[in-house]
């Protein structure tokens, strides 16, 4: 048996530092072990896409990505082979195969060096600046992108991007649903005239969408503030591309007037009728392609092209006879008081504003009322507490002192009630009971027939 050698006083050194040795993770020196073992011919610029993978990794990942041929593969197996020289044992690699273009720009975009899923905003605008550069354009255009751009998304909370681009898509054009939008562009948009007709029609419809989603602080006449936030109340979006067509082409009254007519349509399809909104969504589209392109001009000529979302008054009634609207979501809450105000509006004159904190819903059969509340059913109570007709209006310090008092106790209260809708509950009813409940809301049915109609459809 062979005894080993140790090494020499002089060389001891040496191997120490051989072997404690650390090279630069982004340096060749680092592949070198690996480079010397391999059995394929490199090109730099693998070996340099090697060093960047090595650099990286230790973030979330790196994508190799590029056209057909460069070495792709090689480069993924240098790496490979050098974090198993390192000893690491945990590499996953994965390939993805692009169908096209703009497939491998999504997947380079969303799945980036740092893990980070790029957001609509900047899908689109690389998108955009890649059209531009694809056909040669100047820096003095794409600096004129960008700056133009910055200015337009800087108005605009990110989270609302995605809606207000496809509202101004569909104002103009034929429908696209949201997960095809990306794809309509791009199919769309493929010159310098189309990218910068795009962001000329953003800019144009910015300030309309902004008036539609932040009334309070927009320009608009009051009237026009208030429709704007019963949609915003009724969180009703499917007309917006129709109102941003009706801006740019109807006068200020017409525009007033089918603005309203949105928010009727709005109550007894959405709110009362709680219809479906594929085919409401469509009509809305087409009406407002027919405005853009100059085949709608007035409001009557739109006004008979909804009638297919108009819900007949019969149908309305009916619905709004057994509507129940459990007050506990805070939307729900709004659109509750939004209805009690109008019908106090109404029998009164009085207008209140549904948005202040004065005045509050009053359960009359109590959210919290104890089992056999005036001889309720638990049954009748779970079906009845949040009908319409079992709701009225009352000044915040009366409501919390009615409490869960019996309806007897509370009537007085009801007759000294500065709201008319409520003097009446106590005028009309000596008792409360689920026969009382109904009457009342068949009776609150016709007013809102009366309220939210279109007499041109009617």
């Amino acid at each position: 048996m062979t005894t080993p050698q140790l090494p020499t006083p002089h060389r001891s050194p040496y191997f120490a530092w051989l072997l404690a040795r650390r090279a630069a993770g982004d340096s060749v020196e680092s592949l070198a072990s690996t480079l010397v073992d391999s059995q394929v011919d490199r090109n730099p610029h693998q070996v340099e896409a090697a060093r960047f993978a090595c650099r990286n990794l230790l973030a979330r990942g790196v994508i190799l990505a590029g056209e057909v041929g460069p070495g792709k593969t090689i480069e993924a197996g240098l790496v490979i082979s050098e974090r198993w020289a390192e000893r690491r044992r945990k590499v996953l690699a994965s390939g993805t195969h692009a169908t096209d273009e703009l497939n491998a720009y999504k997947v380079f975009e969303t799945l980036n060096a740092r893990g980070v899923r790029l957001s609509a905003t900047d899908l689109l605008k690389n998108y955009l600046f890649s059209v531009l550069d694809r056909g040669g354009e100047s820096d003095h255009e794409l600096h004129n992108l960008e700056e133009r751009w910055e200015s337009l998304v800087g108005r605009l909370p990110s989270e609302n991007f995605p809606d207000f681009l496809r509202a101004h898509w569909n104002s103009r054009r034929n429908f696209a649903r949201q997960a095809d939008l990306f794809k309509t562009i791009r199919s769309k948009i493929i010159d310098r005239e189309a990218v910068f007709g795009l962001l000329r029609g953003m800019e144009e419809d910015l300030d309309t969408y902004l008036a539609l989603t932040s009334p309070e602080v927009s320009d608009w006449s009051p009237e026009d503030k208030h429709n704007a936030g019963v949609l915003k109340t009724f969180r009703v979006r499917q007309p917006y591309p129709l109102l941003l067509a009706a801006r740019r082409s109807f006068d200020a009254s017409d525009f007033s007037g089918l603005l309203r007519a949105t928010v009727v349509i709005s109550m007894r399809y959405n709110v009362i009728g709680a219809f479906g909104t594929a085919e409401q969504e469509r009509t809305y589209n087409t009406v407002a392609e027919r405005i853009a392109k100059g085949e709608l001009q007035e409001l009557s000529e739109a006004l008979s092209a909804m009638r297919s979302i108009y819900v007949e008054d019969r149908v309305f009634r009916a619905a709004f006879a057994e509507k129940i609207i459990r007050t506990t979501d805070s939307r729900n809450n709004r659109v509750v008081r939004f209805i009690l105000c109008a019908l106090e509006r109404q029998l009164s004159g009085n207008d209140h504003s549904f948005t202040r904190d004065a005045f509050n819903i009053e359960h009359i059969l109590p959210q919290r009322a104890p089992d056999g509340w005036g001889g309720f059913s638990n049954e009748e109570m779970d079906g009845l507490l949040y009908r319409l007709g079992n709701m009225t209006l009352m000044q915040a310090g009366a409501n919390r002192n009615a409490g869960n008092a019996d309806y007897a106790a509370k009537r007085p209260g009801y007759q000294q009630s500065g709201f008319f809708l409520t003097q009446k509950v106590a005028v009309d009813n000596a008792e409360w009971t689920p026969e009382r409940i109904a009457v009342r809301q068949n009776g609150m049915a016709n007013q809102a027939t009366a309220i939210w109609r279109i007499a041109q459809l009617s």
